[in-house]
């Protein structure tokens, strides 16, 4: 980032502040990160992504990591039976900052790159919202079972995902509403403002954000942070909702990828 090299300038681009404030002991470490989620039977993703929502496919191997393939929405699934059950989580509370690498703000709905973002090098996420939410999966499955309703395009995407290491979500840990403090790469919190945001993030008009009076980000928009019972597409969806077999779930593969990836 270039400093305000000449007092005439009018306008500054960025302000940079001193690094301080949080220390190591403010922030989650990876591990305790992890074992945060574990103990509330959720697993951790290695990083924040808006599109893990429920109904998302993804493909997940350890060697490749989490990759996202596509939605049901795209499968003619109609909203009344993908939209998801949203509840609380009173018992989860958060009080330290999670550190994100820069792009990890990129995996959010509606923001993209600005022209000066190679000047951050990472994020700290303070949560100040979450839910839990979960398709309903019996309504789910009574819908597939109807007479026609797989027919045409359904049918097709469920023979298509019907693949090796494909994954449904089913319950997805989503982060509501956050704080983003952004940082420089000598490690100096970089102040935010509403005239000079647009340099480093281009946000579409329907992502709901302020700028808070400390020069952080915050964000009214879901992410998903962790999930549970990503169910293996390979079963079959007629197998969703109850059964006497339960399907294989991505669960404990995800948790690898992201024990490995930490070296935690």
């Amino acid at each position: 980032m270039k400093l305000l090299a000449n007092l005439a300038v009018a306008v500054v681009a960025m302000i940079v502040l001193p690094a301080c404030g949080a220390d190591v002991g403010d922030i989650y470490q990876p591990a305790e990160w992890r074992a945060l989620f574990k103990k509330h039977g959720w697993t951790a993703l290695l990083f924040p992504e808006s599109k893990y929502r429920p109904g998302a496919i993804i493909k997940v191997t350890e060697a490749g990591g989490i990759r996202y393939i596509d939605d049901l929405r795209s499968c003619g699934y109609p909203p009344e039976v993908l939209d998801p059950e949203v509840g609380k989580i009173p018992a989860l509370t958060f009080d330290k900052a999670r550190e994100l690498g820069a792009k990890a703000v990129l995996n959010i709905r509606g923001i993209s790159a600005g022209p000066e973002f190679s000047n951050v090098a990472k994020a700290r996420l303070n949560i100040t919202d979450h839910s839990a939410d979960a398709l309903r999966l019996i309504k789910l499955r009574i819908w597939q079972e109807t007479p026609g309703n797989l027919d045409g395009a359904a049918r097709f995407c469920v023979e298509a995902l019907e693949k090796p290491d494909y994954y449904l979500v089913t319950e997805a840990f989503r982060v509501s509403k956050g704080r983003y403090t952004l940082f420089s790469k000598t490690g100096a919190k970089l102040k935010l403002s509403l005239a000079n945001l647009g340099k480093l993030l281009a946000l579409e008009p329907d992502v709901k954000y302020q700028v808070t009076a400390e020069g952080a980000l915050e964000i009214d928009e879901p992410v998903t942070f962790a999930v549970r019972r990503a169910i293996s597409t390979t079963a079959g969806f007629e197998v969703l909702g109850a059964g006497a077999v339960e399907p294989p779930t991505a669960d404990a593969l995800i948790d690898k990828v992201f024990e490995k990836e930490t070296d935690q």
